[in-house]
């Protein structure tokens, strides 16, 4: 049977000694389908609450069938070696557990039937919408903290520039300015992109838990501004913030290609 070949896999990755003397293999079996079901996510409470089943046909006073989390850390402990072999299996034999749907995830005991738990849902929705309002404020505050930043290291550069008299110390300041304006950027331009899709993916919840209220808004806004499919209806912020990164990190990439020019003339030429 295909079980059996996953429980022997598994039973080849635990160390002697740790399998009871009876009943292993059908322990093994309830390991193998743990195996198939969760693959290398299996975890150590997985592990207990299988081993749970198959004790409880054994010794129903045994004082370890208690919840994963009231086991004493020692006991939790002895899991780890059957967590650690069911996933060395689920790896050999690429036995990937299917990831559960979006709307399994967001309502994971079916959608809201009634009054009270459309009223959760509400209260979840507004937590949402105020969490996006949330990250346009760091997403300004990021936004103003790299500006600032990049003015500060222009700065310096052209002090430096206005103050070395042509030297090659100064050709390396303005240099070494300008490498840390392009990290910057680069970090700059990361984050506007993190921003974007994190924003994105609240909208997704916001936009399925608006199914099940009497109006949805954002999913109507989203529909009068063309899915975002039409750039001349709308555009996104993240496509439009972008380009100030971008246009910095040119600036300071010529700087340094500048700045590395006169020094290697000016190395020359002494």
């Amino acid at each position: 049977m295909y079980l059996s070949d996953i429980a022997a896999s598994i039973r080849s990755h635990i160390p002697p000694g740790h399998m009871p003397d009876d009943g292993a293999m059908e322990l093994l079996l309830i390991y193998a389908v743990l195996a198939r079901a969760k693959g290398e996510l299996v975890t150590r409470s997985d592990v207990h609450d299988a081993w749970s089943a198959w004790m409880f046909k054994r010794r129903e006073d045994h004082p370890s069938l208690v919840e994963y989390g009231l086991l004493p850390e020692p006991i939790q402990q002895e899991d780890e070696v059957f967590t650690a072999a069911i996933r060395k299996s689920a790896r050999q034999l690429k036995l990937n557990a299917s990831r559960p749907s979006f709307t399994e995830v967001l309502f994971p005991f079916g959608p809201p039937q009634d009054t009270a738990e459309t009223q959760q849902a509400l209260d979840l929705y507004k937590v949402m919408v105020q969490s996006s309002e949330g990250l346009v404020s760091r997403r300004q505050g990021v936004n103003t903290f790299f500006l600032t930043m990049n003015g500060a290291l222009l700065t310096g550069a052209g002090l430096v520039l206005q103050n070395s008299g042509g030297n090659t110390i100064g050709a390396l300041g303005i240099a070494v300015f300008s490498v840390t304006g392009a990290i910057l950027c680069g970090a700059w331009r990361s984050l506007i992109t993190s921003f974007g899709q994190l924003n994105r993916g609240k909208f997704q919840v916001i936009n399925a838990i608006e199914r099940h209220l009497r109006a949805a808004i954002y999913a109507a806004e989203w529909e009068a501004l063309g899915r975002g499919e039409d750039p001349k209806i709308y555009r996104s912020f993240t496509s439009r913030e972008i380009w100030v990164p971008n246009a910095l990190l040119a600036l300071h990439l010529l700087t340094l290609v500048t700045s590395v020019a006169v020094y290697t003339e000016l190395v020359k030429l002494t």
